[in-house]
């Protein structure tokens, strides 16, 4: 599964995607600990509160479940003023 990196991510990835082999019905959680691990400097943007997946343009919660197909991007937080 290709992840869509923007901003921060993309910057600390050093590209702007990644590519994942996730198992069949992995989730949104399996996916950003698929993340920390394939590239760690991305571990502070998937932990915690770090960061989101958007699947499809919509964020998604944890527990979502993944299909073949699905556009998913690593939405980082951001600050500013």
């Amino acid at each position: 599964m290709e992840i869509l990196l923007f901003g921060p991510a993309a910057d600390a990835a050093g590209a702007d995607r990644i590519t994942l082999s996730l198992p069949e019905r992995a989730t949104v959680a399996d996916a950003l600990a698929a993340i920390g691990r394939a590239c760690p400097a991305l571990a502070p943007a998937v932990q915690g509160a770090g960061g989101r997946l958007a699947v499809n343009h919509e964020y998604a919660t944890a527990d979502r479940m993944l299909a073949p197909g699905d556009e998913v991007a690593l939405i980082s937080l951001v600050s500013g003023g």
